[in-house]
């Protein structure tokens, strides 16, 4: 399965995904975000909350928002994040996969590191879809929604740091490689 996917990443490929991911993302980071953190006071949104949240603290952030808060976070937040989670998993998929191909990375193991994008998507999107529950149930929220939440907002915090701390070790063995390459070329 891997090796059909590898025939069909390129650089340009990659480069293509990761500006349509990070232009989405940055549209949240410089716009979105900051605006529901007006409507809620500075309080972090959901989805900026990596160590999860209680009932207290969600019914705390959908009480300040307010109802233009609320509506907010539906109408541009996760609108936003509906397009965020899948370019997130395709750009950074196929970005391993692409330094698997180019630096000959053989453990199979980065092959499997490679799919932890797709299980942050999956999370995000579950994540999402509880968050629009709360929005739409509130005032009146099932403290199990909440705590389903937040397992998912934190699995996805997981497994996004999980990957990323891989794709910087990927980056630091094929820059060490390359560094090491340059070094025996030169010494002979």
């Amino acid at each position: 399965m891997f090796y059909r996917i590898q025939s069909r990443i390129s650089g340009k490929r990659v480069l293509a995904l990761f500006v349509a991911a990070n232009t989405v993302y940055f549209t949240m980071l410089i716009y979105s975000i900051p605006m529901l953190m007006q409507y809620s006071s500075g309080l972090p949104i959901f989805d900026m909350s990596p160590l999860g949240y209680s009932y207290k603290e969600a019914m705390v952030l959908l009480t300040s928002l307010g109802d233009e808060g609320r509506n907010a976070y539906v109408s541009i937040q996760l609108i936003l994040d509906l397009f965020y989670p899948i370019l997130f998993a395709l750009c950074y998929f196929a970005l391993l996969q692409w330094l698997i191909i180019v630096g000959e990375l053989s453990n199979r193991l980065w092959l499997y590191i490679s799919i932890i994008p797709i299980f942050a998507c999956v999370f995000d999107y579950a994540e999402n879809i509880c968050i629009w529950l709360m929005i739409q149930g509130y005032p009146t929220i099932a403290e199990d929604l909440v705590v389903v939440s937040s397992i998912f907002t934190q699995a996805k915090s997981i497994s996004t740091m999980i990957y990323f701390i891989a794709l910087i070790s990927a980056l630091v063995l094929l820059i060490t490689r390359w560094v090491l390459r340059r070094v025996v070329v030169k010494v002979r």
